[in-house]
Protein backbone atom coordinates (compact mmCIF):
# COMPACT_ATOMS: atom_id res chain seq x y z
CA UNK A 1 0.00 0.00 0.00
CA UNK A 2 1.44 3.52 -1.26
CA UNK A 3 2.56 5.29 2.15
CA UNK A 4 0.09 8.22 1.14
CA UNK A 5 -2.62 6.05 1.72
CA UNK A 6 -2.18 4.31 5.52
CA UNK A 7 -4.17 7.10 6.67
CA UNK A 8 -7.42 5.33 5.49
CA UNK A 9 -9.61 4.54 8.02
CA UNK A 10 -13.36 4.40 7.33
CA UNK A 11 -15.61 3.45 4.01
CA UNK A 12 -18.94 5.26 5.03
CA UNK A 13 -21.97 3.93 2.57
CA UNK A 14 -23.96 6.48 0.29
CA UNK A 15 -27.23 4.51 -0.26
CA UNK A 16 -30.78 5.81 -1.88
CA UNK A 17 -33.91 6.04 -0.61
CA UNK A 18 -37.26 7.62 -2.47
CA UNK A 19 -38.30 8.39 1.08
CA UNK A 20 -35.32 10.01 3.83
CA UNK A 21 -38.28 10.16 6.16
CA UNK A 22 -39.41 6.48 5.89
CA UNK A 23 -35.64 5.58 5.79
CA UNK A 24 -34.74 7.28 9.38
CA UNK A 25 -37.62 6.21 10.73
CA UNK A 26 -36.66 2.75 10.26
CA UNK A 27 -33.44 2.60 10.90
CA UNK A 28 -34.50 4.57 14.51
CA UNK A 29 -36.81 1.42 14.53
CA UNK A 30 -33.82 -0.76 14.88
CA UNK A 31 -31.91 1.31 17.34
CA UNK A 32 -29.80 3.92 15.13
CA UNK A 33 -29.79 7.54 16.20
CA UNK A 34 -30.12 10.19 13.70
CA UNK A 35 -26.65 12.66 13.62
CA UNK A 36 -28.10 14.82 10.39
CA UNK A 37 -31.13 14.92 8.54
CA UNK A 38 -31.91 17.34 5.18
CA UNK A 39 -35.15 17.63 3.41
CA UNK A 40 -34.29 20.38 0.89
CA UNK A 41 -32.47 20.95 -0.95
CA UNK A 42 -31.49 17.71 -1.82
CA UNK A 43 -32.58 14.97 0.89
CA UNK A 44 -29.66 13.64 2.92
CA UNK A 45 -29.58 11.72 6.50
CA UNK A 46 -26.87 10.49 8.53
CA UNK A 47 -27.26 7.75 11.20
CA UNK A 48 -25.44 5.85 13.89
CA UNK A 49 -25.13 2.66 15.37
CA UNK A 50 -21.91 2.32 17.55
CA UNK A 51 -19.30 2.87 14.87
CA UNK A 52 -21.39 2.02 11.78
CA UNK A 53 -22.29 5.16 10.50
CA UNK A 54 -24.56 5.40 7.25
CA UNK A 55 -25.21 7.62 4.78
CA UNK A 56 -28.61 8.23 2.77
CA UNK A 57 -29.50 10.57 0.07
CA UNK A 58 -33.39 11.30 -1.55
CA UNK A 59 -33.69 9.75 -4.89
CA UNK A 60 -37.18 9.34 -6.27
CA UNK A 61 -36.06 7.08 -9.25
CA UNK A 62 -35.40 4.51 -6.57
CA UNK A 63 -37.54 1.55 -6.24
CA UNK A 64 -37.43 -0.29 -3.36
CA UNK A 65 -38.23 -4.00 -4.92
CA UNK A 66 -35.75 -3.18 -7.26
CA UNK A 67 -32.70 -1.75 -5.53
CA UNK A 68 -29.53 -3.34 -6.40
CA UNK A 69 -27.38 -1.17 -3.73
CA UNK A 70 -26.03 -3.57 -1.02
CA UNK A 71 -23.20 -3.44 1.64
CA UNK A 72 -21.62 -6.09 3.94
CA UNK A 73 -21.22 -5.12 7.35
CA UNK A 74 -18.47 -6.82 9.70
CA UNK A 75 -19.47 -7.37 13.44
CA UNK A 76 -17.67 -9.33 16.35
CA UNK A 77 -21.05 -9.88 18.00
CA UNK A 78 -23.75 -10.74 15.19
CA UNK A 79 -26.31 -12.25 17.53
CA UNK A 80 -25.99 -9.66 19.82
CA UNK A 81 -26.56 -7.02 17.30
CA UNK A 82 -29.83 -9.17 16.12
CA UNK A 83 -31.25 -9.47 19.22
CA UNK A 84 -30.85 -5.68 19.68
CA UNK A 85 -32.38 -4.66 16.12
CA UNK A 86 -35.29 -7.25 16.43
CA UNK A 87 -35.85 -6.96 20.44
CA UNK A 88 -36.06 -2.70 19.30
CA UNK A 89 -38.49 -2.89 16.10
CA UNK A 90 -40.82 -5.32 17.88
CA UNK A 91 -41.10 -3.57 20.44
CA UNK A 92 -41.88 -0.38 18.10
CA UNK A 93 -44.36 -2.14 15.74
CA UNK A 94 -45.11 -5.14 17.62
CA UNK A 95 -43.59 -7.65 14.86
CA UNK A 96 -40.41 -8.79 13.62
CA UNK A 97 -40.74 -7.78 9.57
CA UNK A 98 -40.27 -11.16 7.67
CA UNK A 99 -41.41 -10.43 4.17
CA UNK A 100 -41.65 -7.64 1.79
CA UNK A 101 -40.14 -4.54 2.34
CA UNK A 102 -38.46 -3.53 4.88
CA UNK A 103 -37.75 -6.97 6.45
CA UNK A 104 -35.21 -8.71 8.36
CA UNK A 105 -34.14 -12.46 7.82
CA UNK A 106 -33.10 -14.83 10.86
CA UNK A 107 -29.27 -15.23 11.88
CA UNK A 108 -28.03 -18.22 9.43
CA UNK A 109 -24.62 -20.02 9.55
CA UNK A 110 -22.96 -19.90 6.08
CA UNK A 111 -19.54 -21.12 4.65
CA UNK A 112 -17.97 -18.43 6.03
CA UNK A 113 -19.71 -16.53 8.17
CA UNK A 114 -22.96 -16.25 10.50
CA UNK A 115 -25.47 -13.61 9.50
CA UNK A 116 -28.42 -12.31 9.12
CA UNK A 117 -29.88 -9.94 6.38
CA UNK A 118 -31.60 -6.66 6.57
CA UNK A 119 -33.34 -4.78 4.13
CA UNK A 120 -34.63 -1.24 4.52
CA UNK A 121 -37.20 0.98 3.64
CA UNK A 122 -35.42 2.03 0.20
CA UNK A 123 -34.83 -1.54 -0.90
CA UNK A 124 -31.23 -1.36 0.47
CA UNK A 125 -29.70 -4.65 1.61
CA UNK A 126 -27.32 -4.88 4.22
CA UNK A 127 -25.35 -8.17 4.77
CA UNK A 128 -24.74 -8.17 9.19
CA UNK A 129 -21.96 -11.02 9.89
CA UNK A 130 -19.39 -12.29 11.62
CA UNK A 131 -17.19 -14.39 10.24
CA UNK A 132 -15.79 -18.02 11.55
CA UNK A 133 -13.20 -18.93 13.31
CA UNK A 134 -11.01 -21.38 11.56
CA UNK A 135 -11.17 -23.56 14.55
CA UNK A 136 -15.21 -23.19 14.39
CA UNK A 137 -15.74 -26.45 13.29
CA UNK A 138 -20.40 -25.78 13.42
CA UNK A 139 -18.89 -23.94 9.84
CA UNK A 140 -19.64 -26.57 7.81
CA UNK A 141 -21.83 -28.74 9.71
CA UNK A 142 -25.52 -27.88 8.84
CA UNK A 143 -24.45 -27.16 5.06
CA UNK A 144 -22.47 -29.95 4.56
CA UNK A 145 -23.36 -34.27 4.08
CA UNK A 146 -20.95 -36.90 3.94
CA UNK A 147 -22.62 -38.80 0.73
CA UNK A 148 -21.07 -37.90 -1.81
CA UNK A 149 -23.77 -38.46 -4.32
CA UNK A 150 -26.17 -35.32 -3.06
CA UNK A 151 -23.20 -33.25 -0.90
CA UNK A 152 -22.74 -30.98 -3.96
CA UNK A 153 -26.74 -30.60 -4.56
CA UNK A 154 -27.21 -29.94 -0.70
CA UNK A 155 -24.96 -27.42 -0.30
CA UNK A 156 -26.10 -25.55 -3.36
CA UNK A 157 -29.63 -25.93 -2.04
CA UNK A 158 -28.65 -24.54 1.23
CA UNK A 159 -26.77 -21.42 -0.38
CA UNK A 160 -29.69 -20.95 -2.31
CA UNK A 161 -32.30 -20.67 0.31
CA UNK A 162 -30.00 -18.83 3.37
CA UNK A 163 -27.34 -17.13 1.69
CA UNK A 164 -29.39 -15.84 -1.83
CA UNK A 165 -32.56 -16.47 0.58
CA UNK A 166 -34.05 -17.46 -2.73
CA UNK A 167 -36.47 -20.16 -1.50
CA UNK A 168 -38.26 -20.46 -5.13
CA UNK A 169 -35.35 -21.00 -6.83
CA UNK A 170 -34.21 -23.99 -3.83
CA UNK A 171 -37.68 -25.36 -4.27
CA UNK A 172 -37.18 -26.14 -8.43
CA UNK A 173 -33.72 -27.04 -7.39
CA UNK A 174 -34.84 -29.80 -4.67
CA UNK A 175 -37.34 -30.63 -6.90
CA UNK A 176 -34.85 -31.34 -10.03
CA UNK A 177 -32.47 -32.97 -7.63
CA UNK A 178 -33.87 -34.91 -5.11
CA UNK A 179 -37.11 -37.10 -4.78
CA UNK A 180 -40.23 -36.02 -3.51
CA UNK A 181 -40.06 -38.56 -0.28
CA UNK A 182 -36.86 -37.57 1.08
CA UNK A 183 -37.16 -40.84 2.86
CA UNK A 184 -35.91 -42.81 -0.20
CA UNK A 185 -32.82 -41.30 -0.29
CA UNK A 186 -30.03 -43.60 -0.05
CA UNK A 187 -27.92 -41.41 2.84
CA UNK A 188 -27.06 -41.60 6.77
CA UNK A 189 -29.73 -40.52 9.09
CA UNK A 190 -27.89 -37.52 9.92
CA UNK A 191 -27.80 -36.56 6.28
CA UNK A 192 -31.30 -37.01 6.29
CA UNK A 193 -31.82 -35.09 8.99
CA UNK A 194 -30.17 -32.23 7.50
CA UNK A 195 -31.82 -32.52 4.46
CA UNK A 196 -35.04 -32.79 5.74
CA UNK A 197 -34.48 -29.61 8.22
CA UNK A 198 -33.61 -27.15 5.03
CA UNK A 199 -36.64 -28.86 3.13
CA UNK A 200 -39.16 -27.99 6.10
CA UNK A 201 -37.02 -24.42 6.40
CA UNK A 202 -38.50 -24.27 2.91
CA UNK A 203 -41.47 -24.83 3.11
CA UNK A 204 -41.97 -22.98 5.72
CA UNK A 205 -40.92 -20.05 4.40
CA UNK A 206 -42.76 -20.24 1.22
CA UNK A 207 -45.69 -21.44 2.23
CA UNK A 208 -46.04 -19.96 5.88
CA UNK A 209 -47.15 -23.13 7.48
CA UNK A 210 -45.29 -25.94 9.09
CA UNK A 211 -45.19 -29.15 6.61
CA UNK A 212 -46.38 -31.94 8.85
CA UNK A 213 -45.16 -34.85 6.85
CA UNK A 214 -40.94 -33.50 6.82
CA UNK A 215 -41.84 -32.47 10.99
CA UNK A 216 -42.96 -35.87 11.63
CA UNK A 217 -40.25 -37.56 9.82
CA UNK A 218 -37.57 -35.54 11.67
CA UNK A 219 -39.74 -35.86 14.64
CA UNK A 220 -38.91 -39.82 14.51
CA UNK A 221 -35.71 -39.51 13.99
CA UNK A 222 -34.92 -37.01 16.84
CA UNK A 223 -37.01 -40.57 19.29
CA UNK A 224 -34.79 -42.77 17.66
CA UNK A 225 -31.15 -40.74 18.50
CA UNK A 226 -32.21 -38.16 20.57
CA UNK A 227 -30.52 -35.20 21.59
CA UNK A 228 -27.57 -35.56 23.67
CA UNK A 229 -25.41 -36.45 20.85
CA UNK A 230 -23.30 -33.37 19.73
CA UNK A 231 -24.10 -33.76 15.94
CA UNK A 232 -27.98 -34.47 16.98
CA UNK A 233 -27.92 -31.48 19.04
CA UNK A 234 -26.40 -29.28 16.55
CA UNK A 235 -29.38 -30.85 14.52
CA UNK A 236 -32.50 -30.00 17.34
CA UNK A 237 -31.09 -26.29 17.81
CA UNK A 238 -31.56 -25.78 13.95
CA UNK A 239 -34.93 -27.44 14.34
CA UNK A 240 -35.60 -25.07 17.39
CA UNK A 241 -34.40 -22.21 15.47
CA UNK A 242 -36.65 -23.02 11.99
CA UNK A 243 -40.23 -23.34 14.56
CA UNK A 244 -38.82 -20.02 16.33
CA UNK A 245 -40.55 -18.37 13.82
CA UNK A 246 -42.02 -14.37 15.13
Amino acid sequence: MPKELNGLKRIIPMLPCPSIKEQVAFYEMLGFQTVQTYTRPNPYAVLKYGDVELHFYGSKKTLPAENPNMCYVQTDHVDQLYASFTSSIKEKTGKIPRSGIPRISKVKDLADDRRFVLTDAGGNTLFVGSPHSKSDTQTVFLRTIENTEHAKNFEILYDLLYSKEDSHSASLMRAKFFPKDLSQLQVSDLDLAKILLVALDMELQQHQALDEELNNKLSDLFEQYGKEDADWTQISQKYEDILNVE
